[in-house]
Formats: C-alpha cells, structure tokens, sequence
C-alpha cells in the first residue's frame, strides 16, 4: 500500500513540476502565469506529503509539513486567480487586489513557520500507523480553521465563476473547457471537507490523495481542447489585447463577448456592457444606439474628459447568411491621433506658415471652386489683391527678419479684417488676395478701402524701432450673369492690373476694375506716404 502511494504521489510530483516549467515557459497569457505559480505550489505541497509517508521520526515529519507550507497555503488563492484571469472577471492583477488576496495565504506562511513559539496554527503532533504506512497526526489551533476557511472560500469561488463561464460561455469556447476546470476545482473542495470532518480519525490528507487527479483533468483539458496554447494565445493577441475595441454580437442584437478596449470604451461614457440587447444598454445614448445598430461602418465623436474624440466603427459579419448565422464583429478604433496628424499635415500643405493664411496652391483651389459656385448660382462675386508698399526697402534698412514680422503682421490684420466665410491667402511674397463671397465691386470697394485705412494705422514694434507700412489694393468683381467669364484667372488678371494702376498712382490707395475693364470712380489717389518711420 505505502509503495503503490509512493509511486503515485511521486508521478503527481513529476507531472506537476514539467507542467509548471511548461506553462512558466509559455507563460505569455496572465492567466498560464497564474496556472503555472499553482502548479509549481501543488508540487511542493505533495512532495511534502510523500517525504511524511515514507518516515516514521517525528520531527522528520514535523519539518517535511513545514516544507509543505512553502507552496500549500497559495494553492487556492492561485486557482481563484486562474478563474478570474481565465474567464476575464478581472483582466490584470492590481497591486491592491494582490494585497487582498494573498494577505491570508502570506500570513499562515509565518504562522506555521514560526508555530513553534505561540502554537496558534497546531497544538499538538503525534506519529500514526495506517495501512501500513507512518501518519502525522495534528491538532489544529486557531489560525489553521482561519486558513481552511478562506482556503474553503476561494476554491468555492472558484467553483462558482467558473459555473457563470459556463452558462454565459462569455469567453467564446465550447462549454467544455468549463467543464473541465469546475470538475478539477471541486475536487480540491471535496478533498478539504473530508479533512475537516474525518481528519481525526484516519489522519489521512485527502487533499493530497485528490490533487493528482485534478492535474490529470486539467492535462486532459490542455490535450483535448489546447486552451492553453494556440487558441488561448490567438485570442489573446488578436482579440483580447487589440487596442482597438471590439464587441460580438448574437441575435437579436445582444452582446455575447467583448475584449477589454472596448470595455474600457464603455466605461469612459459611463455604460456598462453585460449580456443585453444592444437598445436596452444604449437606450439613453440614441446617436450611438443608431450607429451600433448600422450594419455599414461608421464614423463618429465624443466628448470624454472635456477634449472631443474621432472612433471609426467597422463592421465584419461572423458566418454567411447561408448558415443561419446572425452574429457581427464591431471593432471601435479611437482615430483622434490620426484625425490631429492629418489635419496637421493638411494645415502644413495648404497654409503659409509665416502669414498662417492659405499658400497659394490652395488658395487658388478654393477660390476656383467659389468662383464656380458663382457663377452657377448667378451670385456676385469680388476679389481683392494687395501688396504691402515698398517692402524690399523695409527688408534692406530693418533686415528679412523685420520683414517676416511685417508679412505676419498683415496676415492677422487679414484674419481679423474680413469675413470667416471670405477666402483669404498669401499669393506672393508680399502679395496677398481675399475672395469676397456675395460681394458687389462697390461692397468690395468699400471693405478695401477700410482695410486700406486699418494698415495704415498700424505700427510694428520691431525690437527698439517702430515701423509703419501701408498696402496698395486692386479690386475686380463678377456680376451674378452679366459677366462671360470663364475662370477665375480672369479676374484675377483683372485684380492685379487694378493694384498696378494703384501703385502707379502713388500707392497706399485702391484701384477698382469693372468687367468691361473701364476704370470705375477709382477712389482719389492720395498722395503716397511714406512705407515706413524710422524712430
């Protein structure tokens, strides 16, 4: 009897010790760390218990239980962390939780290491013969039934999570897997009662005795459905750690699975996702209920933590119509990075960066485009050139420095000068145009010449010096369908030759065209002041 024991106490100890150097090496899953810490635990628990059985002095035993104590304590709280990782109740283990749950397993570590000055853990100890075989014999103190009891809690919870896996089957396997593992976790609670109730009698640990045939059920689990290898590491790599969302839908619309991004989603506009129907979780969210509902994908914002943020929903069918399969894929990818980079580089390919107006690649887009609109629609339609006066002088007596300041400095003037609807660009170096939607040439006439009049009052502070400047403007208009022209060069043409007249007359002044190319009342040509002051 005692040599039948030896042998399959031994082969357990075997089995447990290549199963957790196999999972520790493959331990790229929380869960498989978790499984091969317990089973490294199992281990030394049951080589503690092989070494008592095959010796009959007293304090050899006393000192082969302590070695038990090394891995028994912990056995159960990782069979909990395995349950809960397994079935994604908890996806990491926080610090704070790890405290919680191994502060008693820790606590009876030192407890039973250090019995021997307070005898709280066990009282007495004494040699028993059976079956031909030496026993240990213990009288439980105080801590032990505290140890037994969370030991008991643990493993009961265990139990129960992974019967909820079992009828929510949330993790995507066959029902299988949870069968395997409820029946190897009860075991272990099986073999505790018997402890409990018939410990005294016997003195045999029935713990020990079942431990074996759970490693067994689970080894038959790992071989029959590989949950622990590929299928485990493709779902996690590919569902359970992919930074973007991502929700299953059966019928009805009801949630069946979903990873920790997309939980992490919910949570930040205050939803929780559980197995309901998609309008019942969203019933306060219409827009987003609308969008989930959408078998097209989508895109859309949302207002988390105070800054707006970009998601693109893509939707992939799981099974074709042919097998009666309604479930969907919704993968929701946060864009707002993306969205900033675009429009960063958008900003950078059609904005000048010294003036912060429109370059003039874009500019003529977009004044192409409005122009056509006009046209089309019989709308007025004006244009503005403007050029800053003697500039080049300003640039050879203050430096190109001095004259970067001047061309920002006119292109804020611009931005504040006109309309937000109005299209405004840098066309030269120191040339800049304005579109003026809806504007007549005697509207644009009059906006110019204020324009005119709000440059010439302003100065730039330019290190100690202060510098004055003023801009001679041409201006050109369209008509609503009086007009035969065809594209926008045309009138741009006629913009341009209109700030040549102004700068003919002296400058600092405007200068307008009509479309039979006439002078129209040009305003009085003021006598040209000077472009700059020095101080």
């Amino acid at each position: 009897m005692k040599t039948l024991l030896s042998l399959y106490l031994g082969l357990a100890v075997i089995l447990a010790q290549f199963f957790a150097a196999y999972f520790f090496s493959k331990g790229r899953t929380s869960y498989r760390k978790a499984f091969a810490a317990m089973v490294l635990c199992v281990s030394v628990y049951l080589f503690g218990f092989l070494m008592i059985i095959n010796n009959n002095n007293l304090q050899e035993m006393i000192f082969w239980n302590q070695i038990q104590y090394l891995g028994l304590p912990f056995i159960s709280v990782l069979w909990l962390m395995v349950a809960l990782l397994y079935t994604k109740t908890i996806y990491s283990l926080k610090i704070r939780m790890a405290l919680l749950l191994f502060s008693v397993p820790v606590i009876t570590f030192f407890m039973r290491l250090t019995n021997n000055w307070h005898h709280l853990f066990y009282t007495k100890w004494e040699v028993r013969q059976l079956f031909g075989y030496y026993s240990l014999y213990m009288e439980r103190g105080f801590w032990y039934y505290v140890n037994i009891s969370y030991t008991i809690l643990c493993l009961l919870l265990t139990v129960i999570i992974y019967f909820i896996g079992y009828l929510k089957n949330k993790v995507g396997y066959t029902k299988s897997h949870f069968i395997v593992f409820l029946f190897a976790s009860l075991l272990p609670l099986i073999g505790i009662v018997l402890i409990l109730f018939a410990f005294d009698e016997r003195s045999i640990d029935y713990s020990a005795l079942i431990m074996p045939v759970s490693l067994l059920i689970i080894s038959y689990g790992i071989l029959k459905y590989d949950f622990l290898e590929i299928r485990t590491l493709a779902r996690e790599t590919i569902f359970e750690n992919n930074l973007a969302g991502m929700v299953v839908f059966g019928p009805g619309n009801r949630i069946i699975d979903y990873n920790k991004a997309a939980e992490k989603f919910f949570k930040a506009i205050n939803i929780s996702l559980n197995n309901y129907p998609i309008e019942h979780i969203l019933a306060r969210e219409q827009k987003l209920l609308e969008i989930f509902e959408s078998r097209a994908s989508r895109d859309f914002s949302l207002v988390i933590d105070g800054e707006e943020r970009f998601f693109e929903i893509d939707v992939v069918p799981l099974g074709g119509p042919h097998d009666g399969n309604t479930r969907m894929l919704k993968s929701i990818r946060d864009v707002t990075e993306e969205r900033k980079i675009q429009e960063k580089l958008k900003f950078l390919a059609t904005t000048d960066s010294l003036s912060g107006l429109y370059n003039r690649a874009e500019f003529m887009n977009l004044a192409q485009r409005e122009f056509a609109w006009a046209k089309k629609n019989n709308e007025e339609l004006s244009l503005l050139i403007m050029d800053l006066d003697n500039f080049k002088a300003i640039n050879d007596t203050f430096g190109h420095a001095a004259g970067d300041e001047m061309i920002r400095e006119i292109g804020s003037i611009i931005k504040i000068g006109f309309r937000k609807t109005d299209i405004a660009g840098r066309i030269g170096g120191e040339e800049f145009a304005v579109v003026l939607k809806n504007a007549s040439l005697g509207e644009a006439k009059k906006v110019a010449e204020q324009f005119r009049e709000t440059v010439a009052r302003r100065k730039v502070i330019y290190g100690k010096q202060q510098i004055s400047f003023t801009v001679s403007i041409g201006v050109a208009a369209i008509g609503g369908n009086a007009d035969d022209i065809n594209d926008i060069e045309v009138i741009l043409k006629r913009a341009d030759d209109a700030l040549y007249k102004a700068k003919a007359k002296g400058r600092n002044c405007v200068v307008t065209l009509g479309s039979g190319m006439e002078d129209v009342t040009p305003l009085e040509a003021k006598k040209c002041k000077p472009a700059y002051l020095r101080n």
